[in-house]
C-alpha cells in the first residue's frame, strides 16, 4: 500500500486506477529536526500569502543537533514548488501543530504554534507562538503557566472570532491544566478566578491536563460561537477518574459537560448529522483507563436543559475495538447525501494492541459502515493514532479516506476496501483483497496527519504527509512528501480538525435570511424618483460558523439570485439605493463565514421611480399678497 518514494514505478492495478504520483520537487528533508510528539502532529495547508493563488505547507518539528534531537523546535511553511518559504525556532519542541488564519487583518494568513513537549526529557513549560506567515517574523509569544512541572500544548490552536468582536481569538488547552483564549495580539480575555492555584487567572480552570483541540461553532445560534473541547479529569471537584466533553461560552462560563470514564484526548468534530438544523458533537475516548471507554459518541446542544450536566443530548453511542484518541473524520462517503464519520483506534489497551482499525459509522444514527483493519509492510503491532482525512484523491469523484500509520500512507475506498496496500506478511496482513507488494518504501514513522490540496493551484489535489526518518543511513530527522495527479473533487475534510483554522466544524446549516421588511418608497406605483430604503426588523441568523454578511443586487430583474460574496455587513438593519429612473428591484440573501448561502432568496419590488414626477410633485413657493 506503500507509494512513499518511487510509487509511480509501481504497476497500478486496473480496478485502482492510477497511483498518486509525487509532486515536482518532493520529497523534501527537513533541515532541522523531525515531526515527532506523543500525540502525532498533523500538516497544515493554507494559501499564508493571499497575494498569490497557490498553498503554502506548514509544518513543526523538533530539532536536533547531527542525529541527536534536541529540545527545540522549529516551524517550516513549503512553497508548493517545494522552496523554502522560511524556517522559524520555537523555544521548545511543538506540542502537536500549526494552525494558519489572519490574526491581525492584514490581509496575511500567520501561523499560530502551540509548543511544550513533556515527554522528551526537555525542561517542562510552553506555550503558543505567532508568526506573520509571509516572512516569519514573531509577533507574539504566550507562555503557559505549569501546575505539577507540566506545561506543555499539545492542544492544536483553534482560532475564530468567537465573541464577534470582529476580530480573531486563539483557543486551545494545555497540561498546565488550563483552557485559554487568547486574542489576536496574543493576550488572554479572561479573567476567571475560579482557583487561585490554575491560569494565572487568565485561564479557565479545568484541574487536570487537556490534550483535545478545540472546535468552534455557534451551537445555538446567538451569534457568538461555543468552544466544544475535551479533557482529563481526576477528582478535584469530586467526579471520578475519567473525562469530560466541556462547551464554554466564549467569556469563559461553562455551559454545558458530560462526564466519562475515560479521558478524552480526541478533539471533537461538529456537522448537522441528521439534517435537523442542529449542530451534532462526535468524539472518541482516550487511552488512560485500561479497559475503560473504547466508544465514540455523537451528541447535539439543548440549551433549555437547566443543569450544565444535562446539557449534552446523547445521539448515539457505538463501541470500538480499543481507544480511540484521534479526532473523528465527517463526510458523505457512499455519496448517499448523509454525513458519515470515521475514526481511527488501535485494537486493545495502550499497552497491548495488535493492531489498528478504521471505523465508519452512519452518521445521523451511528449504524456501522465498514471496519478495516489496518495492513501494514513490516507486520507492527504497535498502535496507529493519526487522525484521517476524508477526499477524493483517486479521480473517482467518491470521497476516499487517506491516514498514515507506521511506515506508510493507506487510501481506502469509501467502503472500507484497500485503494493501496502493503506487502502481505504475517497474520496482520493475511487475507486481504487488492494487496500488491511494492518494490520501494520509505522508512518514515509516520506519527503525523494527512492533508489534501490542491497547492499549486492546477486543478490536481495532492496528498502531503511527512515523517521521521529511521533507516541504515541517517535518523532523526524528517521528510515531507507529496503526491497528487487526479483531479481535485468531494473534499469535507481534507485536513485534520477540517481547516487550516482547526475550528473542527464542517458547516452544512444554511443561514437564515433577515425579516420583518419595511420599504420606502412603496412599491408597485410610480414615484419620484429617489432614494429607496429597505429595513429588516430581524437580522439574519446562522447555526454553525456564524454570519459572515448579505449579497445583496440591485438591478431590472424580478429573480436575480445573487452569489455568495458578500457586500453587506451582518450587523446591518437596512440597504439603499439611488438607482434613478426605472423599474427596480432588490435581492438579498445571507452568507455565513463558511461560504453558505441561504435556500431562499428575498425579492423586494419593483420600485418604479421617475424624475418626471418630480415637477409634478415639486413644492411651489406661494406669494401671498397683503
Amino acid at each position: 500500500m506503500v507509494f512513499l518514494l518511487l510509487a509511480n514505478t509501481i504497476p497500478a492495478k486496473a480496478d485502482w486506477g492510477n497511483w498518486p504520483t509525487p509532486q515536482v520537487n518532493f520529497p523534501k528533508d527537513l533541515s532541522a529536526g523531525r515531526p515527532y510528539s506523543y500525540l502525532p502532529q498533523q500538516i497544515t495547508v493554507a494559501n499564508v500569502d493571499t497575494t498569490h493563488n497557490t498553498k503554502e505547507i506548514v509544518l513543526a518539528t523538533q530539532t536536533r543537533t547531527g542525529n541527536t534531537l534536541t529540545c527545540g523546535g522549529r516551524v517550516y511553511v513549503y512553497n508548493a514548488d517545494g522552496s523554502v518559504r522560511w524556517e522559524a525556532a520555537l523555544p521548545m519542541p511543538p506540542g502537536m501543530g500549526p494552525s494558519v488564519a489572519d490574526l491581525n487583518g492584514d490581509g496575511v494568513n500567520d501561523v499560530v504554534v502551540g509548543y511544550g513537549e513533556l515527554f522528551t526529557g526537555c525542561p517542562t513549560g510552553g506555550g503558543v507562538m505567532a508568526f506573520n506567515g509571509v516572512n516569519g517574523n514573531m509577533l507574539w509569544n504566550f507562555a503557559t503557566k505549569p501546575q505539577a512541572g507540566l506545561g506543555g500544548v499539545y492542544s492544536t490552536p483553534a482560532i475564530a472570532d468567537i465573541d464577534g468582536s470582529g476580530w480573531p481569538e486563539v483557543v486551545f488547552g494545555s497540561w498546565d491544566q488550563c483552557i485559554y483564549v487568547l486574542d489576536h495580539n496574543g493576550l488572554p480575555i479572561w479573567n476567571i478566578y475560579n482557583n487561585a492555584n490554575y491560569c494565572n487567572n487568565q485561564g479557565y480552570a479545568n484541574f487536570d491536563t487537556v490534550f483535545s483541540t478545540a472546535s468552534l461553532a455557534d451551537l445555538d445560534g446567538d451569534g457568538k460561537l461555543e468552544i466544544i473541547i475535551g479533557s482529563d479529569i481526576s477528582n478535584p471537584d469530586g467526579s471520578p477518574l475519567g473525562g469530560y466533553l466541556n462547551i464554554l461560552r466564549y467569556d469563559g462560563t461553562l455551559l454545558a459537560r458530560h462526564f466519562f470514564d475515560e479521558v478524552i484526548y480526541s478533539s471533537p468534530a461538529v456537522a448537522d448529522l441528521n439534517g435537523d438544523g442542529v449542530l451534532d458533537i462526535v468524539v472518541g475516548t482516550g487511552d488512560y483507563i485500561d479497559n475503560k471507554g473504547r466508544y465514540i459518541t455523537s451528541w447535539h446542544y439543548d440549551p433549555t436543559q437547566s443543569s450544565v450536566d444535562m446539557r449534552l443530548v446523547l445521539n448515539w453511542q457505538k463501541s470500538s475495538d480499543g481507544y480511540l484518541m484521534s479526532s473523528p473524520a465527517i463526510g458523505d462517503l457512499n455519496s448517499d447525501g448523509q454525513l458519515d464519520v470515521v475514526i481511527l483506534g488501535p485494537n486493545g489497551n495502550r499497552n497491548t494492541t495488535n493492531g489498528s482499525y478504521v471505523y465508519a459509522w452512519r452518521g445521523n444514527d451511528g449504524t456501522p459502515l465498514f471496519k478495516t483493519l489496518l495492513c501494514n509492510p513490516f507486520n507492527y503491532l504497535s498502535p496507529a493514532r493519526t487522525s484521517p482525512v476524508i477526499a477524493d484523491v483517486v479521480g473517482d469523484g467518491k470521497a476516499e479516506v487517506v491516514l498514515t500509520q507506521n511506515y506508510e500512507t493507506t487510501i481506502l475506498y469509501s467502503d472500507g476496501t484497500y485503494y493501496t496496500d502493503g506487502p502481505q506478511t504475517g497474520s496482520l496482513c493475511s487475507g486481504h483483497p487488492n494487496v500488491s507488494t511494492p518494490t520501494y518504501w520509505a522508512y518514515s514513522q509516520l506519527d503525523i496527519a494527512p492533508a489534501i490540496a490542491d497547492i499549486d493551484n492546477t486543478g490536481k489535489n495532492a496528498i502531503i504527509v511527512a515523517g521521521a526518518i529511521n533507516d541504515t543511513t541517517s535518523s532523526n530527522y524528517g521528510r515531507l512528501y507529496a503526491w497528487g495527479g487526479h483531479n481535485k473533487g468531494y473534499a469535507p475534510w481534507p485536513q485534520f480538525h477540517q481547516n487550516a483554522a482547526h475550528t473542527g466544524l464542517l458547516d452544512n446549516v444554511l443561514p437564515n435570511n433577515p425579516s420583518g421588511f419595511s420599504v420606502s418608497p412603496v412599491t408597485g406605483t410610480l414615484q419620484p424618483a429617489q432614494t429607496i430604503r429597505i429595513n429588516w426588523a430581524t437580522g439574519g441568523k446562522d447555526i454553525g460558523s456564524g454570519l459572515q454578511g448579505y449579497s445583496v443586487v440591485w438591478d431590472q430583474n424580478p429573480d436575480t439570485i445573487p452569489d455568495t460574496s458578500v457586500n453587506v455587513a451582518a450587523t446591518a438593519t437596512g440597504i439603499s439605493s439611488m438607482p434613478g429612473n426605472g423599474s427596480w428591484y432588490a435581492h438579498l440573501r445571507a452568507i455565513d463565514k463558511a461560504g453558505n448561502a441561504s435556500s431562499t432568496t428575498i425579492h423586494l419590488g419593483p420600485f418604479q421611480l421617475s424624475s418626471a414626477l418630480l415637477t409634478h410633485f415639486a413644492f411651489v413657493p406661494v406669494v401671498i399678497q397683503r
